[in-house]
C-alpha cells in the first residue's frame, strides 16, 4: 500500500506550497521504502507547539515533528507491513525558517518534509544540531539534503 495524507488545520494552503504527497512518495522511494501509509499534518505554530509539548514535553513550536506508528521498530523491509506514521509541519516556522536561512519556503517545506518522513523511516541525528557546523556531514542530514537537491531538480524540469 502506498498512501499519503494531507491535511490542514487552522491553515490555507499558500501558494508556494509543493504536492507534499509526492514529496512523501519520493522521499520513501529514495530510501526504499515502497510500503507505506503516512499521514502529513499542515498546521500552526501553536498546534505543532501543542504537540511538541504533550508528546516530547517541550514547550513551544518547531518545524517539523515525526510520529511513528511503530515506534522503536527498525527501517521496515519488504516483508513487513510497511511504514506507518504521521509527520507535522508547521507552515509559520517553515516560513520563518525560509526568511533565516535565504531559501524559498516551497524548497523549506521540502526539506522539513523530507526530514520528518526520514525520521519516520528510522533515521536519526541524535547529538547533532541543525546549526552544529558539521550537520552536514551527518549520515541522514546529508541524505536529507541529496533527496532536497533531487526533489528540486525534479521540480525544475
Amino acid at each position: 500500500m502506498k498512501t499519503v495524507d494531507v491535511s490542514l488545520e487552522d491553515v490555507e494552503p499558500p501558494d508556494w506550497l509543493p504536492d507534499v504527497s509526492s514529496v512523501a512518495a519520493f522521499t520513501l522511494e529514495a530510501v526504499s521504502i515502497s510500503n507505506y501509509e503516512v499521514g502529513v499534518l499542515l498546521c500552526t505554530d501553536s498546534r505543532i507547539a501543542d504537540l511538541n509539548s504533550t508528546y516530547r514535553g517541550i514547550d513551544g513550536p518547531t518545524d517539523v515533528l515525526a510520529f511513528s506508528q511503530d515506534e522503536g521498530d527498525q527501517v521496515p523491509v519488504e516483508s513487513s507491513d510497511g511504514l506507518r506514521g504521521d509527520v507535522a509541519i508547521s507552515l509559520e516556522s517553515v516560513q520563518a525558517n525560509a526568511e533565516r536561512f535565504g531559501v524559498g519556503a516551497a524548497e523549506e517545506i521540502v526539506r522539513v518534509a523530507v526530514h520528518g518522513l526520514l525520521h519516520l523511516a528510522g533515521y536519526g541525528h541524535e547529538g547533532v544540531t541543525l546549526s552544529d557546523s558539521t550537520a552536514g556531514k551527518h549520515p541522514m542530514l546529508a541524505l536529507q539534503e541529496q533527496i532536497v537537491e533531487a526533489l528540486t531538480k525534479e521540480q525544475k524540469e
